[in-house]
């Protein structure tokens, strides 16, 4: 009698330590989604003061700065989805945090370019593995009940990385010296592995952790990283010195040997992404979402700075996408919880339209920025909710590595695809109404209408 009433006075003191100890490792998740975000994205400001210390401004060499940290981030993101099937979520998290530090402090470090390019390609992998072990963490520890709420949340970091990073970067640069803006992701780093080590639970037995597996799938790893990899190249192709013929060439290579994983994949990808199904569907409405976004936030203004436009009404359009982003993603998740896939990617698809259309026309720029990022917003995290929901539970690495090579595709055919179709046009002098002319057509047939065949339902395999 006496130990059951003891047990019960306990029991509410074990809940409040176990909700404790669950708010930790979320809290962990996110502080480290957003370092990986924000790194994206910091090197833009940091970039002359990087050049005129360590060189590389010659020969367009600075370009695998960015070029280095994205194309290793399409090579450990599926690689990473692949781990967090198999391994305890801690392992990943943790062993990819370290090597964030470590890469950040190689940077912070570097005494001339090529270091420096190494530590950005340390980073991309990391990164890679750090967004998805922070939405597999946050997906497993709320259950495919509360899943699409939470994850609306990750989703927000995004956006407020895209304003948060050259902000940051900006000011710790004037204030110290752009080496900090590594060195301070260092005692972060060292906060968040601490906090998953301790915070986050062993996972259940028949999860999917330690399971006997058919070895790793390195013809599959070859297609998907190849693949995304040649797509990359070719749509950075002026940045890297590649003619329209050599940028072309890896296009085609690319997007063939993302074909074949209709027949090879499964393990990395899962097979739906490429059937007719709602997964393949919201996809390619992915993809199609983060077009617009990084072409709205990097081709626009470069146009609109073509026209006489003031920085601040730039910064403008920048600023309300991402928040336009934090917005859309924030209340995605619970539409989807409550009424389903189709609502939030209609809305997001008419969104996106109304961007496009904006930017074509030249009217209202800001309006085209905050409908770029409210439809991202809505698209990205419905996207993410349906791969996730569609995958059985040892399969959610790799259904959320999958959402998020998407992701990298849309955003690097945005920022150089829509450049190099505007540089096609040029002989016009409405090349970049003509461009986004043609990204409306674009959004029509790759967001419109997979958003209109999504489910109404929401199911879960998990």
């Amino acid at each position: 009698m006496t130990s059951s009433t003891v047990g019960a006075a306990h029991a509410p003191g074990r809940a409040r330590s176990g909700a404790a100890t669950h708010r930790l490792g979320v809290a962990a998740a996110v502080l480290a989604l957003l370092l990986a975000a924000m790194d994206a994205t910091v090197m833009g400001t940091v970039l002359p003061d990087v050049l005129s210390d360590v060189g590389g401004g010659s020969g367009g060499g600075y370009a695998w700065l960015v070029s280095g940290f994205m194309l290793a981030q399409v090579a450990g993101t599926p690689l990473a989805g692949w781990i967090a099937d198999r391994l305890d979520d801690r392992v990943l998290a943790v062993g990819a945090t370290l090597a964030f530090l470590a890469a950040s402090a190689g940077a912070g470090l570097a005494g001339s370019f090529g270091v420096l390019v190494a530590a950005r390609v340390l980073h991309g992998l990391a990164a890679g593995a750090i967004v998805v072990s922070s939405y597999v963490i946050v997906g497993r520890l709320y259950g495919p009940e509360r899943r699409a709420a939470a994850q609306g949340m990750l989703s927000m970091v995004w956006g407020l990385a895209a304003v948060l990073g050259p902000v940051v970067g900006a000011a710790v640069t004037g204030a110290w010296g752009w080496r900090w803006v590594f060195f301070m992701n260092v005692p972060l780093c060292v906060a968040v592995a601490v906090a998953v080590a301790f915070a986050l639970p062993k996972r259940a037995a028949g999860s999917g952790a330690g399971q006997p597996s058919r070895g790793f799938p390195a013809t599959e790893y070859a297609l998907v990283t190849g693949g995304a990899v040649l797509l990359l190249i070719g749509f950075q192709g002026s940045s890297l010195g590649l003619g329209a013929l050599g940028a072309g060439a890896a296009v085609v290579a690319g997007l063939g040997a993302l074909a074949l994983l209709r027949r090879f994949g499964g393990a990395l990808v899962p097979r739906q992404v490429f059937g007719r199904t709602p997964s393949a569907g919201a996809a390619l409405a992915t993809v199609g979402a983060c077009v617009v976004m990084y072409a709205t936030v990097t081709v626009l203004p470069v146009r609109l700075a073509a026209h006489g436009a003031s920085t601040t009404r730039i910064a403008v359009i920048v600023g309300v996408s991402a928040v336009g982003w934090v917005l859309g993603s924030a209340v995605t998740g619970g539409v989807v919880a409550k009424h389903g896939y189709r609502p939030p990617m209609a809305a997001g698809s008419v969104a996106l339209l109304v961007s496009t259309v904006c930017s074509a026309t030249g009217t209202l720029p800001w309006l085209a920025g905050a409908t770029a990022g409210l439809g991202t917003g809505a698209v990205t995290a419905a996207t993410l909710a349906l791969l996730q929901d569609q995958a059985p539970a040892e399969q959610l690495g790799v259904a959320t590595s999958a959402a998020t090579m998407l992701r990298n595709v849309g955003s690097a055919l945005g920022v150089n695809g829509i450049a190099a179709l505007t540089a096609v046009l040029a002989t016009s002098s409405g090349s970049g109404d003509r461009a986004f002319w043609a990204l409306t057509v674009l959004v029509a047939a790759l967001v419109v209408v997979p958003a209109l065949t999504a489910p109404r339902r929401r199911t879960t395999a998990a």
